[in-house]
């Protein structure tokens, strides 16, 4: 009995480990541990020190008025890059005046003289900010999974961000080797307030929660040496009527190991399953088969995936242990590069 997997240029290919792989889920269970990101939301633990910081916020906050999010902290001013689809200029100094520059929204703190000038209201997810804070803070940003991709400027310099690890987070070179657009080192991080190049991206480490400028050298889309894809739509979605499926590409030239955790608040389990299609010879056909997680939390690993190749996981609501109603989760993809993506997951019993 063999069961297949994906070859990147979407048909199936039957591959031995494969079988092994998706077998091994069998025994995928995991103590059920209850963790701040449960369901869809998570917090997002942002460090800021005194001055200028550069910051990649990966969650819709709950709240996404800036004069609430901020209240009680330090923080004085913060700035969002609004002209997507333009040349975009850095400022060398975000001390400077940046309602002056081209292309900023900035809000400034209710108590400030210029607060009236402000002109950005709403902090959102899966954007970078440039924020100064008078004092050494640390924020607990809670909020959704913010899924959206960068969406490169050709030929221009972006001001990004990208989840990885807080311990453990890849170089700027190991993380754009997979992407002719940006390995090379016209890339500048913040430090002590002002935009300096990275010289050695071979040697200086990302940081969780930073966002720096990069130029995109002509057109991309890429988002990491681990590409994560949700197929149909862009978050997992299971019901009675509705199945999806999670597709992991390699996009570096060497393998990549990878853990997929779930997440889930214990008193609202999401039972997950994984429907295959293995060849029954007894039978002289294919019939589908169910590979079940557990319904809490599980930590499962993977086996390396090769340079270039791709693997789908597919998912399916396994109904006889559903609850009633909507419920929520998220799979946690790490990589043993040290990258981090959340995929959001909703499991509706729409047919009670």
């Amino acid at each position: 009995m063999s069961t297949y997997g994906w070859n990147g240029k979407g048909w199936p290919r039957w591959r031995g480990w494969r079988a092994a792989l998706v077998w091994g889920c069998v025994a995928a269970t995991g103590m059920a541990v209850w963790r701040a990101e449960a369901q869809s939301v998570r917090t997002q633990t942002i460090v800021l020190t005194p001055g200028w910081n550069s910051v990649y916020l990966e969650v819709d906050p709950a709240d996404p008025d800036p004069g609430r999010l901020f209240a009680d902290s330090s923080v004085e001013i913060a700035a969002a890059y609004v002209a997507p689809g333009r040349r975009a200029q850095f400022v060398l100094d975000p001390s400077a005046d940046l309602l002056s520059a081209y292309g900023w929204s900035v809000w400034y703190a209710p108590e400030r003289p210029d607060a009236f000038l402000g002109t950005l209201f709403g902090i959102n997810g899966a954007t970078p900010y440039l924020v100064y804070a008078a004092t050494n803070a640390t924020l607990q940003i809670f909020g959704t999974v913010a899924t959206e991709s960068p969406g490169w400027t050709p030929s221009a310099y972006n001001f990004v961000g990208f989840p990885v690890a807080a311990t453990g987070a890849p170089t700027f070179q190991q993380f754009f080797a997979g992407s002719p657009a940006h390995a090379h080192n016209r890339l500048y991080r913040l430090v002590d307030g002002t935009w300096r190049q990275v010289l050695n991206p071979g040697a200086a480490t990302m940081r969780s929660g930073e966002a720096f400028w990069i130029y995109c050298d002509g057109r991309s889309a890429y988002t990491g040496p681990l590409e994560v894809t949700t197929q149909p739509t862009a978050e997992v979605y299971l019901s009675p009527h509705a199945e999806s499926e999670v597709v992991f590409r390699n996009r570096t030239e060497h393998p990549i190991a990878f853990v997929v955790e779930h997440v889930v608040d214990p008193a609202q389990p999401v039972p997950l399953s994984v429907p295959i299609r293995a060849l029954d010879e007894a039978a002289g056909g294919l019939r589908t088969l169910s590979v079940h997680f557990d319904a809490g939390y599980f930590k499962q690993d993977f086996p390396p995936l090769e340079a270039g190749e791709a693997v789908r996981l597919p998912l399916a609501l396994r109904l006889q242990d559903a609850g009633p109603g909507e419920r929520y989760s998220l799979l946690k993809v790490t990589t043993d590069m040290g990258t981090v993506t959340y995929v959001p997951v909703t499991a509706s019993r729409d047919d009670r």
